[in-house]
Order: C-alpha cells, then structure tokens, then sequence
C-alpha cells in the first residue's frame, strides 16, 4: 500500500538562514534569532561582519512589534478576561500563540498597519447584526439588530469595545466599562480623548461577551 503524505510532513521542522531560526510549532512558523555562538557574535569565521538583508531587518523589526503588541495587549488591557484562551486554534497553542497567528498579517514595522484585518477577539458568539456606526467629537453611538433570542444570541451578552488610535498603532486599548446589552440595539459611549486631537482617526473593534465572559464574538471593525 503506497504510503500517503500530507504537506505538513514534507515541510522542515527546523532551519536557519541569514541568522535567523525559522521552526513549526503547534503549526505556526515561528522565527527567532540563531543561538549559534558565531551568529551571535555578528562574525564570519573570516572575522567578516554579518550584515543581514534590508528584508531581513524589516522581518525582525516586524517580529519584534508582534512581541510588544502582545505584551501590551495581554498584560494592561484585556488582564483577567480570557478572549484568546478560549479562542479556536490548533491543539496545544497558549493564548499568545492563537493572537499571533490570528494578527501576525495585519502587523508591521511600526505596530498594526492593516487594522481591517486586525482581530480583537474570536470566538463561537454571533456577531452584531447589521451594525451601524457615528461618531460625534469623542462620542460614539452603534446602532445594531438582534433578530431572535437564540443560544448564541442573548439578549443579555455585554457590549464590549476594543479601539486604537491612529497615532498609537502599537497599543490596543478596551474600553473597562461595558457599553450596552445586546437586547438593546444601541450604545452611545465616549472614548477616552488622552489629549488627542478629536480630529483623530479612531479604530473601533465592537464584540459581544456572555456575562459569566466564557464565551465571546469574533470582533467587527469600523473606522471613524
């Protein structure tokens, strides 16, 4: 019987190139700096320095903003609130893990740059219907629909809002309080100004939690 073989099998596990280390956990290609002590070193065993490619400058500096998005995102705005531990993955990814692969695309060198594509959350709840979105000076009002009450759907998961602003592209912000219920199909919030000017683009990322916050939606995106 003629053995079959899938492309994740023919695919390398591990490898180096131009210094950096490029490996497949849990699925992801992940990438590091080489820990060969020559590689560290920045020397050739000529004694020749490594220069590394102007593409692989913009990989590591791209790498590195992933790395501080992530802290910041996990560790000062979303603390205590498990969005991405129970978001879907692969078996075996932590939280960091499914947040990488989920946002890795929409990051570059100076933080997120395709906020479109940008995730806040993921998870198993609808999403809001129909939404709409205005925005007065600091203030906000999303209107939305809620057809039926279904499982996936109650009237009573919080609305909550993820934002950045366009100044501060490395550094997602959640508004603390809850803004409105589903049931309501209405919001009307104001986001923080932190002495911006209020002709500042705001990017907004509007997703429903359950209460018991064991279940949430995949984030929508607007920009006003």
């Amino acid at each position: 019987m003629m053995d079959v073989f899938f492309p994740e099998q023919r695919k390398r596990r591990k490898w180096t190139m131009n210094g950096i280390t490029y490996y497949y956990k849990n699925g992801m290609l992940c990438q590091c700096m080489s820990h060969h002590p020559r590689l560290r070193t920045g020397k050739k065993k000529d004694g020749k320095l490594l220069l590394p490619t102007p593409k692989q400058v913009k990989a590591r500096m791209i790498f590195k903003q992933m790395n501080v998005l992530k802290r910041y995102f996990f560790s000062a705005q979303i603390k205590g609130i498990p969005i991405w531990d129970l978001a879907p993955g692969i078996a075996g990814q932590d939280r960091m893990a499914k947040f990488h692969r989920a946002n890795a695309a929409a990051c570059g060198e100076r933080g997120v740059e395709y906020y479109s594509i940008f995730k806040f959350s993921e998870g198993i709840l609808f999403p809001p219907i129909n939404m709409h979105v205005e925005r007065d000076g600091w203030m906000v009002t999303m209107t939305w629909e809620n057809r039926e009450e279904r499982e996936l759907s109650l009237e009573s998961d919080w609305l909550r809002v993820g934002y950045f602003y366009d100044a501060y592209p490395f550094a997602p912000r959640l508004l603390p309080e809850i803004v409105a219920k589903r049931g309501d199909c209405r919001a009307v919030f104001r986001i923080p100004d932190s002495r911006l000017p209020v002709s500042m683009v705001l990017h907004l990322y509007p997703f429903f939690s359950r209460q018991d916050k064991y279940a949430f939606s995949t984030s929508c995106y607007f920009q006003v």
